[in-house]
């Protein structure tokens, strides 16, 4: 949510859409237009002017491959943010408001977790480094690390010929498995990736492993069965590394509920819950993650001033600050801006029992 501290700062009014985007039946494009002539007719009778409406007019139709959503936000003919979402948002979204809706980001996106992934034989690797899944930032750099190929493999006999050529296949493939480790080790740190996939042929696996360094081995997670050979099942092993990511995602989320239950049961623990208390601790850039029961949060509103951060249960509060443009907004829209401006994170805590919808993790007492 922190990459979008400069959207959060444009002035509006805003047009705020999330949409299915599934491109995975044949009359797929049909079902695009037809959802797409409903969010701009929805948009349209809430007051969207026709510029904005034709700027996402072509991204809301651009198709993409599979099961997927898309998050789009425009303001005054442009559009500040086209988004492709891991899976298709739970309903679809169509708001028009004097701030940009950014909430169901959180919900369609999860915690970003850098990661690489390693597709590795006895040559070589095919190295893949990812900022955030579904981000909107994806694949951030790509090598492809080739050794020496010649000799690669053992060759039966006896001998000292027999031994010499022995020697030097073990010495290329240690060699090519050092370079890949190499590689992953700079990604790795490029990333500071919180987790590193490999697969590959099984003896290339291993050769890789005992040259990675001690950081690259403490994320390490290896997958069987994937190969770098012609023919080989792509979809296997991009279905096992999604897998794997989504599941550090519901790890990540999972831990940030139990630090806030732990906190807020402490005496003079880093968490508050409720409105109040919380909408200080975002205007005092004093929330370090900032968790919405959606849709428990729903109509509240707050005050906000023209910083995103401004934000106030009372007008009174902005204006004995001294600011003097005070607007009365929506606490969904209000609070996670504030979130994204002063670099928040921000999670929908499903299931969770929070007061008045919201909960706050402090950075500081």
């Amino acid at each position: 949510m922190s990459s979008l501290g400069a959207l959060v700062r444009e002035r509006g009014p805003f047009a705020s859409v999330y949409l299915d985007a599934s491109h995975d039946t044949e009359d797929a494009a049909k079902a695009m237009e037809l959802r797409w002539r409903g969010v701009r007719e929805e948009l349209a009778r809430q007051g969207a002017d026709e510029e904005t409406l034709g700027a996402l007019e072509g991204p809301a139709l651009t198709p993409v491959v599979g099961k997927a959503g898309r998050a789009l936000i425009a303001a005054h003919g442009k559009v500040l943010l086209d988004r492709v979402l891991p899976r298709p948002p739970a309903r679809v979204t169509a708001r028009w408001s004097n701030l940009p809706h950014v909430l169901p980001l959180a919900s369609s996106l999860g915690p970003t977790v850098p990661h690489v992934v390693v597709l590795a034989d006895r040559v070589g690797a095919d190295v893949h480094g990812y900022a955030g899944q579904g981000g909107g930032q994806g694949e951030v750099a790509a090598e492809e690390v080739r050794g020496e190929e010649h000799p690669l493999h053992k060759v039966r006999g006896g001998g000292w010929s027999h031994l010499r050529v022995q020697h030097s296949v073990e010495e290329n493939a240690k060699r090519n498995a050092a370079q890949v480790a190499e590689a992953v080790d700079r990604l790795v740190g490029r990333l500071n990736a919180k987790l590193v996939i490999l697969g590959g042929e099984v003896q290339a696996r291993s050769a890789v492993c005992e040259e990675l360094t001690q950081r690259c081995r403490d994320v390490l997670v290896e997958v069987e069965g994937a190969s770098l050979a012609d023919g080989s099942d792509d979809g296997a092993f991009d279905g096992a590394v999604q897998s794997l990511v989504a599941q550090y995602q519901y790890n990540e989320a999972h831990e940030v509920v139990e630090r806030f239950t732990a906190e807020y049961r402490r005496d003079g623990g880093l968490a508050v819950q409720g409105l109040e208390p919380v909408v200080e601790a975002l205007r005092e850039a004093n929330v370090a993650a900032l968790l919405v029961a959606d849709p428990a949060l729903g109509d509240r509103t707050v005050w906000a001033g023209d910083h995103p951060a401004q934000v106030a249960l009372r007008e009174a509060e902005l204006s004995g600050l001294g600011i003097e443009h005070v607007e009365r907004h929506r606490a969904d829209e209000v609070l996670p801006n504030a979130a994204a401006a002063t670099g928040a994170q921000v999670l929908i805590a499903d299931g969770t029992d929070l007061y008045e919808g919201v909960g706050a993790i402090l950075r500081h007492t």
